[in-house]
């Protein structure tokens, strides 16, 4: 399989509400500088999506908000230095999963789409 080289690749972010069945439904709300994607409310098994290429000066910063019942965290999902799925020069599109547990919250950075469940790594607790 090949890659194309691109100048600015397409980052997407996924939310997988991979919860217990019979628990509260999951809230996420994802905003930016300039974008606020609004609160999603998923079901177990359901997800979020969404897609965007990093700005011309390499700032670009989206943060989100993670509301299980009584259980939060909050968190940048996206920015330079700051967390998972930072930028570093990519060269092709990627796609970072985030996999919300009732153990916590998993993260999985990928070339391609569906990652092993053996990518995901324990990255925040609940709150």
């Amino acid at each position: 399989m090949t890659y194309a080289v691109e100048f600015n690749p397409t980052i997407t972010e996924i939310f997988i509400n991979g919860l217990p069945n019979d628990t509260p439904l999951l809230d996420v709300g994802c905003k930016s500088k300039d974008d606020d994607l609004g609160v999603h409310t998923l079901k177990v098994g359901e997800r979020f999506d969404f897609s965007f290429h990093q700005n011309f000066w390499g700032d670009t910063h989206f943060y989100c908000n993670f509301t299980w019942g009584p259980k939060h965290n909050d968190f940048d999902v996206f920015y330079k230095g700051k967390s998972p799925c930072r930028f570093k020069f990519f060269k092709s599109d990627i796609f970072c999963y985030w996999l919300m547990k009732d153990s916590g919250i998993y993260f999985a950075r990928t070339k391609t789409p569906n990652p092993s469940p053996d990518n995901f790594r324990f990255v925040y607790p609940w709150l």
